[in-house]
């Protein structure tokens, strides 16, 4: 538990300074009046953020820490099962962060908005994704198929600082199932935690390149958690698989 600890409490710090060096800067120091969330955004910036700015990341912090077996945290619990150390069991799951349907979504999120780019586009660039079959960054979910309650909690976050770029994300939300029930009537198609999150942490000044390791300082967590539950069992995960390949050759007679 202790090294778990640790190694959670240097990620934010490590993606802070890697981020400022970089950038060309030089790291800064963490402030011992600051809390978690504000210390980690002026490591980042250099200065001390804005109490609205803190308070929104904390709630994003929150709602991401942990969300059942997803991709990351089973990583990191089918290492833990093997017996490994801590941190490999978490290089593990910051490993399973890089692709773009997990802890890349919410930089993709803010693509597709400016994709979209204006309110006059949004029905034409909808209607084109939709018949081509493309996938629509920050909508969707596995898991659910209703609004994605994590997402509620940061739409009204981002509402609280209001804006352009706030109500233009809410329209985009509000369009979509309407040009989904007339190009797909039945499939329904909501906001996951990574929509609005992306906008809420673009409003708290975290460039595109931090939204997934700032997801993992959420994360991070919550994988430390499941590693310590997994070391009390000590079977090694190991699923099994069923072959639906072609059948073996016969042999001839």
């Amino acid at each position: 538990m202790r090294d778990l600890i640790a190694l959670a409490a240097k990620v934010p710090a490590i993606i802070a300074a890697l981020h400022r060096l970089r950038k060309g800067l030089s790291p800064v120091a963490s402030r011992p009046e600051l809390g978690y969330v504000a210390n980690y955004l002026s490591m980042i910036s250099g200065e001390i953020p804005a109490p609205q700015q803190s308070a929104a990341l904390s709630a994003y912090l929150v709602a991401a820490v942990d969300h059942g077996f997803n991709a990351s945290t089973f990583t990191a619990r089918v290492i833990a099962s093997t017996g490994s150390d801590a941190a490999s069991c978490l290089i593990g799951g910051l490993g399973s962060l890089a692709g773009p349907l997990h802890g890349g979504a919410p930089s993709r999120a803010l693509d597709t908005l400016d994709a979209i780019g204006a309110v006059e586009n949004i029905d034409p660039w909808i209607t084109e994704q939709v018949l081509a079959g493309e996938r629509i960054m920050g909508f969707g979910h596995p898991v659910y198929r209703t609004e994605d309650p994590r997402s509620a909690l940061l739409k009204e976050v981002a509402r609280g600082f209001g804006g352009e770029r706030v109500e233009f994300a809410v329209a985009v939300e509000e369009r979509i199932p309407v040009l989904l029930e007339q190009l797909k009537p039945g499939r329904a198609l909501h906001t996951n935690l990574e929509f609005y999150a992306a906008i809420v942490m673009e409003l708290c000044g975290l460039e595109r390149a931090l939204l997934t390791p700032t997801f993992a300082v959420a994360r991070v967590l919550g994988w430390c958690a499941n590693i310590l539950e997994q070391c009390d069992d000590p079977k090694i995960i190991r699923p099994s698989a069923r072959y639906v390949g072609p059948a073996a050759p016969q042999p001839l007679p």
